[in-house]
This record gives structure tokens, C-alpha cells and sequence, in this order.
């Protein structure tokens, strides 16, 4: 028999203890209340909410004639949550291989074997983890019918990859997007480098709820919907830039030359209608090309111009008013002689005499020492700059850049400079310069962007012509076109000149510079010229780099821009003009 007496204390014991018990779960949950409570509510948003990065596509890049050259099109990221999974892993792994199997994609060296596949997706879902990525670059069909299977802990990340369905059309304007070193999109060279933010789809958040095995459930809080980047039209035309890029790769072949450049330009406006170098690159396959070959080359090459940049030497020389076109050369019996240094005519043949519009269409050297030397070397360094020598040239691309300018300007250096040695420029450059001579003497900002539209308001933000400056007055200008055209027509290149229009032109032949010295047996090509020349709606530059049939520019680059500027008029709607005489 228990003694009652011990039943009080055994009460109080149990009492004490279950006090004891729940003064301490008391203190517990006041440490997880108050002082790990802040910490716990985190844990809890992130294991109920998923906040999702959305981006929006990246904007679309059309000719001006309404041509898509970039777009987007839609793929998919195959994801997996391994702990959801329900499925067997080697039975998930067959279903997606049926489906993944029919659609091998060569380049991709998980794809284009069926046990590397196997491998990878196994290897994949039996990690320990809450998400893997599986696969990349799924299309819409593939992701259609994985969906359909209704595989639980298979998902999917929509994403946009760029398509060019011109293909490798205009490579050097457009250039590519690729991944900067934190894994992000990013445009480079061309428009997509320029106008990179512009185009790039701007990224929003959205938090949604999710269940406790992170799966999405409906009633999304603070949705807001991702914005899509701008759409960017270009000046470009379709069906001229194709002329000029199919011509320029026929007309290198047929010299064989290292490379080529072809720039056309409306003149009044500055609006460039084509592009045009090579070699080029494939921008949707980037990364099998050399590194090299992605700068536009009509920006980013510079070379020593030659007899093209005589005309601005002329132009300067009649705006200044130290010569007129029937002025008289009294130096040019000979070479001219500074010290040690003797600079010939490209020929080594003298004029006495010569004429400055005589001495435009033969390319005389000794004359355009002759105008340097009557304008002095301030004046010309302040035509040649206001020109546009020496500075960016301000058009929408990622390679414009600012160009050097001679600081030494001595004797010889003034000299040289006014036949088109000593100093470098690019095509683009030069084309930029020339173009205000057929634009009345203004010097146009060059416009390779039409208009921006933004997709999400339907602004749109158009781009106007703007006049940088006047170099030269238009009286200046209207002699100077005179003059080409007679040197068009009366020079080196006029066995390969127009039947039916005329044209303001000049060639320009230039010895490559290398260590210090000129090479003798390389050089590059150059003609440019404007037409109608009354009412110039082109302007076209073509460059050579070191052709093989023949060093000279009359025999190379002239007879390749004739050949163009005939499919050109037909294209413009330019009627022939050769009928009304030209003085």
C-alpha cells in the first residue's frame, strides 16, 4: 500500500516539472518569435514567393525599304526539378529523347549524339538539387510536345535568340549580340554595338506565389509586364545594298584583291543607302570568324587616300580664292625638290602650264603642291578638318571612331598632304567629305538610322537630316563639281566612262605604307564619284585593297564603280543625261 502522505509531493513534482517544460517552450518560442523571428519570415517569403526576372525581346532591325535583317525567334530552356520528379529518371529521360532525338542540331555536341544525350540528361536529373538546366535552344514544336507528355518536375524557360533571314547580308552594319563577362546580352560592333540600349529588352520582376516544393501557383503579386526593346529602321535599301555587296565580291575576284570597300550615300541628306565590305562574317555563326573580320572596315581601316583627296585640295584652293579652274601651274615643269627630297608626278610626265582643271583630271602632283603652297599650311589644315579629317564621322555605329590628324605640318609635310600622302582617312570618311562638294557645299551628319519605334507606346522617333557645317560656298562647290566631271570624263578612267550620264569623279591610286617606307608593289584603289552631277542623288566611293591585274585605280576601282552606277540608276529612276552638254 502506498503511504497517501507521498501523493501530495509526487503532484508537486509533476507540477514543477510540466512548469518547468512549459516555461521553456515558452522561452523557445520567444527566441523564434523575437529574435529569429525577422529571419524566419524571410525563409518563409522565399520558400511561398518566386520573384521571376523577365526580359523583354530584343528589338527588331529593318531596312528602309521594310526588309527584316535582324529578328528574334522564340526557344526554350528544358529545366528540371529533380525532388518533384514522380517518373523514374531513366523513363523521363526516354520520353524526352524520343521527342529530342528526330531534331538533332549537328553543332550541338550534346544533341548530335543519342548516348551523349542519354548521358547528359541522367547525369542532370540525378543531381541533388531543386532546379537543373538540362538542354538549350529547344524550338517551339519540341517544346510542344515535351509539354504534352506532362512530366511533373520538367519546366521550361522561354528566351529569344537572334535570326537574320537576310543571312550574312549587311553583316558590318548590323553587327551581333553576343555575352559579355557576366553571362548578359550584349550588342556588338555595328547598330547592335551602337544602339545596344536602345534595342535591348528592358528587364522587370514579378513575384509569384509558389507552393512548398516551389512550384508556381496563380495570383502573382506586383505582375508587371516586361517591355520589348526598340525596333531601329535603317536608311539602307534592301535591293542596293545586295547590288553593292554582290559586286564588290565579283569585282575583287575579277582584280584579285585582298580586300574591298563600297560606300553609297544621298548626298542631300547624308542618308547612307549601302555598306559594303570584304571579307565579311556570318553573324549568326560569330564565333567561327576571326576576331579581325568583324570591324566595318569603312570606318575602322585607314589608309593614305591618294589622288581621291585632291579634290578637297582643289575645293580648298577655289574657296580660298588663290586659284581659279583656268588658273595656270609656273611650277609644274619638274619634280619639286625640298633638300633631299624630290616629289614626281605619278607618271613622272610634266605639264608646263598645266591648267588646275587640266591638272584635277590628270592627277598632277606638282599643281597640287602648287595650291598648297599658295594657301599655306593654316589654311589648308583648316579646310581639311572642316572637311571632316581628323574627326569622328558621327554616323549611328559602333566603330566610329576619331582619326588622326598630322600635328607636323613643314615644308614637305604640307606638300605631300595635298596629293593625298601623309595623311589617312577611310572610305567613310572620305565619302562624308566629297559629298559636301555635291551637296553645295554642306557638310552633312550621315544618317544610317531612319527611325526608332518603340513597340510597347507605337512611338515613333524619327531621325532628321542635319547639316554639320557649310565648308565651302555653293559657288565653290558648283566649280569643283565642273571639274570632276571634266575629269571623269577627260581623265585616266574616261576609256571606262558612262555612255548615257555624267559623272563628277575621281580616281585615286596610293602606295601602302609599311615601316617607314612606301611598297612598291602594293596599292590601293580608289574611285568615287556623284551624279546627276547637277543634282547629285548618289554618291559612291569604291576602295581596293592591293589588286593583282593592275596597280592603278583607272583600271580597277573605275571600271567596278561604272559597273554598279549603271544598275544604280535603274534602281534611283535616274533618266541618262549625257544629251545636255556639260562645260
Amino acid at each position: 500500500m502506498i503511504s497517501t502522505t507521498c501523493q501530495p509531493a509526487r503532484l508537486k513534482t509533476v507540477a514543477a516539472g510540466f512548469g518547468l517544460v512549459f516555461f521553456l517552450l515558452i522561452l523557445r518560442l520567444g527566441y523564434w518569435q523575437l529574435a529569429r523571428g525577422a529571419e524566419l519570415r524571410v525563409d518563409a517569403q522565399e520558400q511561398y514567393q518566386r520573384t521571376i526576372n523577365l526580359v523583354g525581346k530584343r528589338g527588331s532591325i529593318y531596312t528602309a525599304d521594310g526588309h527584316l535583317l535582324v529578328g528574334n525567334k522564340v526557344r526554350y530552356q528544358l529545366t528540371a526539378h529533380p525532388h518533384q520528379l514522380t517518373v523514374p529518371i531513366k523513363e523521363v529521360t526516354e520520353q524526352l529523347i524520343n521527342i529530342l532525338q528526330p531534331s538533332v542540331d549537328a553543332s550541338s555536341s550534346i544533341r548530335a549524339n543519342k548516348e551523349t544525350l542519354r548521358t547528359t540528361l541522367v547525369t542532370q536529373l540525378s543531381k541533388p538539387s531543386k532546379w537543373v538546366l538540362l538542354l538549350t535552344d529547344l524550338n517551339e514544336e519540341e517544346q510542344a510536345a515535351i509539354k504534352a507528355l506532362k512530366i511533373t518536375g520538367i519546366d521550361f524557360k522561354k528566351y529569344y535568340q537572334r535570326v537574320y533571314p537576310e543571312a550574312s547580308m549587311a553583316a558590318h552594319i548590323t553587327g551581333f549580340v553576343g555575352k559579355n563577362s557576366e553571362g548578359n546580352e550584349v550588342g556588338y560592333f555595328g547598330i547592335e554595338g551602337a544602339l545596344d540600349k536602345e534595342l535591348r529588352g528592358r528587364e522587370q520582376q514579378r513575384v509569384i506565389n509558389a507552393d512548398a516544393l516551389g512550384s508556381g501557383l496563380n495570383g502573382g503579386l506586383n505582375t508587371v509586364q516586361s517591355t520589348d526593346g526598340r525596333d531601329v529602321i535603317l536608311t539602307i535599301r534592301r535591293d542596293i545594298q545586295r547590288l553593292a555587296e554582290e559586286q564588290l565580291q565579283a569585282g575583287i575576284e575579277k582584280y584579285g584583291a585582298k580586300a574591298g570597300e563600297i560606300v553609297i550615300m544621298e548626298p542631300a541628306t547624308g542618308k547612307v543607302l549601302a555598306l559594303a565590305a570584304w571579307p565579311s562574317y556570318a553573324p549568326a555563326n560569330f564565333q567561327a570568324f576571326d576576331t579581325q573580320s568583324y570591324k566595318n572596315p569603312t570606318l575602322s581601316s585607314l589608309y593614305e587616300p591618294g589622288s581621291t583627296f585632291k579634290t578637297l585640295t582643289v575645293a580648298a584652293g577655289i574657296d580660298a580664292g588663290v586659284i581659279t579652274p583656268d588658273t595656270t601651274c609656273p611650277r609644274c615643269t619638274g619634280p619639286v625638290v625640298f633638300d633631299k627630297y624630290s616629289l614626281k608626278t605619278w607618271n613622272n610626265e610634266y605639264n608646263p602650264d598645266i591648267t588646275m582643271t587640266e591638272a584635277l583630271a590628270k592627277s598632277d602632283n606638282t599643281a597640287m603642291i602648287y595650291i598648297a603652297q599658295l594657301l599655306g599650311k593654316e589654311k589648308l589644315r583648316t579646310y581639311l578638318q572642316a572637311f571632316g579629317m581628323g574627326e569622328k564621322t558621327r554616323v549611328e555605329l559602333q566603330e566610329d571612331s576619331t582619326t588622326p590628324f598630322p600635328k607636323q605640318w613643314g615644308l614637305v609635310e604640307l606638300a605631300t598632304r595635298s596629293f593625298g600622302q601623309g595623311i589617312t582617312a577611310s572610305s567613310f570618311q572620305m565619302t562624308k567629305a566629297i559629298a559636301a562638294i555635291a551637296n553645295q557645299g554642306q557638310l552633312m551628319k550621315p544618317m544610317i538610322v531612319e527611325k526608332v519605334i518603340d513597340p510597347s507606346t507605337g512611338e515613333v522617333m524619327a531621325i532628321e537630316p542635319q547639316v554639320e557645317r557649310q565648308v565651302i560656298t555653293p559657288q565653290t562647290a558648283q566649280t569643283v563639281t565642273k571639274m570632276m566631271t571634266y575629269a571623269a570624263d577627260h581623265g585616266e578612267a574616261q576609256w571606262t566612262r558612262s555612255a548615257d550620264h555624267w559623272v563628277a569623279g575621281k580616281t585615286g591610286t596610293s602606295q601602302i605604307a609599311e615601316a617607314g617606307s612606301y611598297l612598291e608593289d602594293k596599292t590601293v584603289t580608289s574611285f568615287v564619284g556623284f551624279g546627276p552631277p547637277e543634282k547629285p542623288q548618289f554618291i559612291m566611293f569604291i576602295k581596293l585593297v592591293e589588286p593583282t591585274s593592275s596597280p592603278w585605280a583607272a583600271e580597277t576601282a573605275a571600271p567596278l564603280w561604272y559597273k554598279i552606277a549603271e544598275k544604280l540608276y535603274l534602281l534611283l529612276n535616274i533618266q541618262p543625261d549625257k544629251s545636255l552638254p556639260q562645260s
